[in-house]
């Protein structure tokens, strides 16, 4: 049976949850600290545990088969991606009749810029972030998932081509991509450079944890590592520090190393029912915030048509929410990522779940 690191599943749904309260805005609230303003990062650190998991899932087996990886990985993406887009197309059919039929103004006029028509199909494909076209269109945060899902591609030929090699093929894709990053070039879509940069270095990191992994770690030490790792991660994640991007891929190179060893008491605590589910529902949360954001900022620009209050503010081209309240802010808040959580159960049951179950059928 192949190992399951407890560790980093929770922090992937943590960092999920912290990329939703990145995108919301409520005056004065826990969603403007500087922390949860620069959460987008840890987009990154999806990356990095991504190539991570990948290599140890595939990046050793005898046989591997692509038409047995394309369908694992294409049955584990798109049914909740498909689900998703089809929603953001009716949420955008009922901001058009709002448009058509009511007074209520939008920031964008439906159906125009990034989310035309003619964006459908690259959305469909997973193609978008790889191509000029509007990587942002319809469900924003499928611009990760588009080029992870490419990536895995890339992945199963970096097997096929470099074999026994795989490993400097991995170490040196990452460090081209850093210094292509850091240097600001236009070889690829700059989002393409984060996710090949993250996904073949989070590969070359579990190489290393490999070869490691025969390490006994002392609780005490690995503890005091784990603390130093998480103050690291916050230090990065609020900063404004120049190659910001490159130094947290780097720091999540090592909190995704040395977390995998769940060697102190901080690994001991993400392995606690509460953060394991988290982690389950990650992608899920990730996939469907946006659509639930999208319908609580409708619902309080609706309210401001019928009350006569001021609930949307705009803020340096930005929507920015508030009830005029800071506690009720905090609290509508956390009632939000309450509702994300729970619609993420049934996304993840009937769709991820049923989405997996079918492609081990066919």
């Amino acid at each position: 049976m192949i190992k399951r690191f407890e560790a980093l599943d929770a922090f992937r749904g943590l960092c999920a949850i912290f990329v939703v309260l990145s995108h919301m805005h409520f005056a004065g609230s826990i969603s403007e600290y500087s922390f949860f303003r620069g959460s987008g990062i840890f987009v990154e650190f999806f990356f990095v545990l991504s190539g991570f998991v990948l290599a140890h899932s595939y990046g050793y087996r005898a046989k591997l088969q692509f038409k047995q990886f394309f369908k694992a990985r294409f049955f584990r993406i798109f049914p909740l991606h498909i689900f998703m887009l089809m929603v953001f197309i009716a949420l955008e059919l009922g901001k058009f009749i709002a448009y058509k039929f009511t007074d209520i103004t939008f920031i964008r006029v439906p159906f125009s810029g990034s989310n035309t028509i003619s964006e459908i199909i690259p959305n469909l494909l997973l193609i978008q972030a790889w191509t000029p076209f509007a990587e942002n269109s319809f469900n924003s945060p499928s611009w990760s998932i588009s080029i992870e899902f490419y990536m895995y591609m890339l992945l199963f030929g970096s097997l096929l081509i470099f074999k026994r090699y795989k490993a400097i093929a991995w170490f040196t894709t990452s460090l081209i991509m850093l210094f292509a990053l850091g240097t600001g070039t236009d070889l690829l879509q700059h989002n393409v450079l984060r996710g090949l940069s993250c996904f073949f270095g989070g590969a070359a990191t579990y190489v290393l944890y490999k070869k490691l992994s025969g390490i006994k770690i002392n609780n005490y030490i690995g503890s005091i590592i784990e603390l130093f790792l998480i103050i690291s991660v916050v230090f990065v994640v609020q900063s404004d520090i120049e190659y910001r991007q490159i130094i947290a891929t780097v720091t999540f190179f090592f909190v995704v190393l040395f977390f995998a060893f769940e060697s102190g008491y901080i690994s001991s605590l993400l392995k606690m029912a509460s953060f394991q589910t988290l982690g389950r529902l990650s992608y899920s949360i990730y996939m469907i915030h946006s659509a639930i954001l999208l319908c609580l900022t409708s619902t309080m620009m609706v309210l401001q048509k019928v009350i006569g209050t001021d609930f949307t503010l705009m803020v340096n081209g930005a929507r920015v929410l508030t009830t005029g309240n800071v506690l009720l802010n905090n609290i509508i808040i956390i009632m939000t990522l309450a509702v994300v959580i729970a619609c993420s159960h049934v996304t993840y049951k009937y769709i991820e779940m049923k989405g997996q179950k079918l492609g081990k059928k066919l």
